[in-house]
């Protein structure tokens, strides 16, 4: 859910580099140097597309442009970027665009791999475009979209070409009990369009994110539950309230839309956890 700033390395550059030293089994590097244009034209109208967010649109298919089969694509891919070859230094270029390292799908892991946003096995056409390699981590690669996008809702957010991060649409609830639990969904409130959040959830579904992100949230509290008792016995359920609003207002500095800006803001507003909610009783 993280915008990224798109690749630097033209479709053209991936191309050749992928084909340059690819072995030359059934002619496939003759051929693929006379599909350049076509394919060329193709991630032409993937970029046109995906600026207005009509990648949808395009149509899933077995083969690229001058008869490439689905099976030569992958392995232009594989043999020409993703392996030590003529293209890896774009494929590492396209890695080291996530911020810290973090995956922007889910916003938490760390990057393995190269997702192909849409699926390779589904659409080879684009299998070295850059604009449809986004770094990724294993899980969110592995649980992604991996049939065919018939409309809009279909797909997640393009990390490339879309940006939902000017709207605080992550929200955390807090449910009270003998321990705090820390429930996390997409705010329909937000200001953000029906659209939008529709995809957010779906992506929340897809990539099982709100099971992450509260589990996430459930260690945080552990680790901070004794600086929080001790703030509370020195000053009481204000000076919770005060450390956890800092914490959020750093947090929100950071990243608006992160699971722990989300629990900073839901733990400082809640009376409940301030007052000393964020106890656990089976430890005392």
């Amino acid at each position: 859910m993280w915008r990224l700033q798109a690749p630097r390395h033209t479709d053209a550059e991936a191309y050749d580099a992928s084909r340059s030293r690819l072995r030359n089994t059934n002619n496939i590097r003759t051929r693929l140097l006379a599909a350049r244009e076509k394919i060329l034209e193709a991630t032409d109208d993937y970029r046109d597309k995906g600026t207005r967010q009509l990648l949808y649109r395009i149509a899933a298919h077995e083969e690229a442009p001058g008869e490439i089969a689905k099976d030569e694509m992958i392995r232009l891919y594989e043999s020409g970027l993703r392996r030590v070859s003529a293209g890896r230094y774009i494929y590492d270029s396209i890695m080291a665009l996530a911020p810290n390292g973090r995956c922007p799908y889910c916003g938490h892991r760390r990057v393995r791999q190269l997702d192909h946003f849409l699926p390779k096995s589904k659409y080879p056409t684009f299998s070295v475009a850059p604009l449809n390699l986004v770094p990724s981590c294993s899980d969110c690669n592995r649980d992604k979209l991996s049939g065919d996008a018939d409309e809009i809702e279909d797909l997640p957010l393009h990390p490339y070409f879309e940006d939902v991060d000017g709207m605080t649409w992550l929200k955390a609830e807090i449910i009270e009990g003998p321990t705090a639990v820390f429930l996390y969904s997409v705010d329909r409130d937000s200001g953000l369009n029906i659209g939008d959040c529709n995809r957010l959830e779906g992506q929340f579904e897809v990539l099982g994110l709100d099971e992450l992100y509260s589990t996430e949230a459930n260690d945080l509290l552990s680790s901070i539950r004794l600086s929080l008792r001790r703030i509370f016995l020195a000053g009481g359920q204000n000076s919770v309230r005060d450390y956890l609003r800092g914490e959020y207002e750093s947090a929100f500095a950071d990243r608006r839309n992160s699971w722990r800006t989300a629990f900073f803001e839901a733990s400082h507003q809640n009376e409940w956890f301030c007052g000393g909610g964020f106890e656990d009783p089976d430890l005392e």
